[in-house]
This record gives C-alpha cells, sequence and structure tokens, in this order.
C-alpha cells in the first residue's frame, strides 16, 4: 500500500479502517473454502509486522485444540518446507515481501491462503484463496495495515473453529479504539516526556501481548532509530533484565505478572508503560494506559494504539519524519 498520509493522520483512521476492513473481510471469507484448514496442521507464516501478527491466532487455534504453528517466512524457503503442515496461511500485508512470495514456489500442492491488502498483488496472484486487509492505504512504516491484520487473522481464526458471526468482538473493536484513542493522549503526553531521553526501548508481554511487544520494537528501531528488543515475559526475567536502568524506555503488556515487573523495572530508576486491561494495573506506579477487558484475539488492536501515539509523540520531539527511512534494502519486495 502507498503511503498518503502522515503516521499521525493514520492513526486517527484507525476506527474507520478497521470498521470498513472487518465488514471486507467478512464478505470475502464467506466465499472462500475453510475446508483445507479446518483439519490437520495449520502453519500460518509471514515476515517482519506480518509475523507479530500471528501470535494471537496461533494461540487462539492451540487452545481451540488445533495443531497451530507461526514460523517466519524465511523458514518455509527450503526444501521439504510443504510437509511442515497440511494447509498453510501467508500474510504480506504489501503482497509483495519476496520471502512470503517465495515460499509459494515450496508450498505448490498444498493447500494456501493469502491475506494482503490487494487482490492484484504477487502473493493473492499466487495462492489458491486471497483474502483482504482495510482499504486505506498504509504509512511507509506500518500503522493501519498491522491492526487490519491483527483484525483479519482474528476473523479467519473464528471464521475456521465457525464462530465468527454478527454478535463477535469484531463489531465492537472500532468503537473502543476510537474510546481508547481520545482517553489515551493525556497519559501518552506523560509517556512521551519520561521517555525524552532513553537511549534504547524493551518492549515485553506475554501470550498475544508478544505480538505487541515485537511491533513496539520494530516501530522504535523503524520510526525512532533507536536499539529496541522485544521478549516474552518469562524469557525477559531469566537475565536480560539486569541491563535496566534510566537509559532504558520500557514497554509492559499484560497482567499481574507484567504489573509486578513494571514496578520492579521503575525501582531500577527506568521509564515505564504498563499497557493492561486488569484492575490495578496503576498500582505497579509505572504510566498507566488502561485496556478493556475483550477477547486475546482481538487485544493486540488495541495495545498498540497508544504505542503508536507514544512513537510519533517521541519522534516529533526528536526531530524524525517517521517514514523517511534511511536503510531501505532492495532485496525485501517483490516487482508488483
Amino acid at each position: 500500500m502507498t503511503a498518503t498520509r502522515s503516521f499521525r493522520q493514520a492513526i486517527g483512521v484507525q476506527p474507520e479502517n478497521l470498521r470498513a476492513a472487518a465488514t471486507a473481510f467478512a464478505e470475502a471469507v464467506a466465499e472462500v473454502d475453510l475446508a483445507p484448514l479446518r483439519e490437520g496442521t495449520l502453519v500460518l507464516s509471514g515476515i517482519g509486522a506480518s509475523s507479530f501478527a500471528l501470535v494471537p491466532i496461533e494461540l487462539a487455534l492451540r487452545a481451540a485444540g488445533r495443531r497451530a504453528f507461526a514460523v517466519s517466512s524465511a523458514e518455509l524457503l527450503k526444501p521439504g518446507a510443504a510437509r511442515l503442515g497440511d494447509a498453510f496461511v501467508l500474510v504480506s500485508q504489501s503482497g509483495a515481501s519476496a520471502e512470503t512470495v517465495a515460499a509459494l514456489e515450496q508450498l505448490a500442492d498444498a493447500p494456501v491462503v493469502a491475506i494482503s491488502a490487494r487482490a492484484d498483488t504477487p502473493l493473492a496472484r499466487g495462492a489458491g484463496a486471497w483474502l483482504p486487509l482495510g482499504p486505506e492505504p498504509d504509512t511507509t512504516v506500518s500503522t493501519l495495515s498491522y491492526t487490519a491484520t491483527l483484525q483479519a487473522l482474528g476473523m479467519l481464526c473464528e471464521a475456521v473453529l465457525g464462530s465468527l458471526g454478527a454478535d463477535s468482538i469484531w463489531g465492537r473493536v472500532p468503537e473502543l479504539a476510537e474510546e481508547l484513542l481520545a482517553r489515551s493522549e493525556a497519559v501518552v503526553d506523560e509517556l512521551a516526556a519520561r521517555f525524552a531521553g532513553v537511549a534504547a526501548i524493551d518492549a515485553v508481554g506475554s501470550g498475544a501481548g508478544l505480538a505487541s511487544a515485537g511491533e513496539t520494537a520494530l516501530l522504535a528501531r523503524e520510526a525512532l532509530r533507536l536499539s529496541a528488543t522485544a521478549m516474552e515475559t518469562r524469557q525477559y526475567l531469566h537475565g536480560p533484565l539486569e541491563a535496566v536502568d534510566s537509559s532504558f524506555g520500557c514497554v509492559v503488556f499484560g497482567g499481574e505478572r507484567e504489573r509486578d515487573l513494571a514496578a520492579e523495572l521503575v525501582s531500577f530508576g527506568a521509564p515505564v508503560a504498563l499497557i493492561s486491561d486488569r484492575a490495578g494495573a496503576a498500582a505497579s506506579r509505572a504510566a498507566t494506559v488502561q485496556l478493556p477487558r475483550i477477547t486475546e484475539l482481538a487485544a493486540p488492536i488495541l495495545q498498540i494504539l497508544p504505542v503508536q501515539l507514544l512513537i510519533d509523540r517521541l519522534a516529533e520531539a526528536r526531530g524524525i519524519a517517521i517514514g523517511d527511512l534511511h536503510r531501505r534494502q532492495h532485496d525485501t519486495k517483490v516487482p508488483t
């Protein structure tokens, strides 16, 4: 998708895009034969931000008793990739990620469903079936397409499990997103002041929050040009937090253990953002964004919105134009 608006403007149209994207996806998925995805082992694959968006659907399918695995598209480039699963879902927001498109060659005889922004992309043309993201053009550093990917995968999960209907959470997500963006402004301004001088960012989360941690670290590196790391909560507890001091900004997603971790990180002198749907999260002494309680499939959509606001504020303070990339790589996209 071609960028036609600023990062800040794109954040503002998140609710509108999610609403339109849900309608388009529901109509499209009703026309796709999902039978190959309902049996055997399902492999989910993408690269970059798309790979982070796979975390919630992988966890939800496993919780429902399905064998599901998320792997990087680069892992599907090797001979024998088709033997990893009985069906595949390949995700690329642009539809032109070189590794994801190239994986189609290794999966020539396997059922493949592609999810991308448009039907006229190499990935969509090469797959057995295609499902759409939102209609709005994205920014160079992903805003709209990331949340739309989370929503599309969540809706696909429910469709595969037979629970996608008019009363699904997806009808409420745009309204919840709009409310969250409005009431997050003050705490984000506070966070931006606290994070103003950081030299590195750690993003930590458990469950579906790991998706948000991954996307946060990517945004920090891509938009702010800061050293940033994403890690699952329990992995983070086993040594990596030893380096944290006042030069680290920490963004933590999750529940009770993450609340305790946030309090500990504050005691180390780090500025900390805790993004949580748990009551009592503010007791951590971290700057807290309180989220509404929704399904784990949908939660990462809301989790990333205050982060996008924070990234925008920090970029402005640092004099960085988000999307003005200095390290473009020639071989990450195929011609469209």
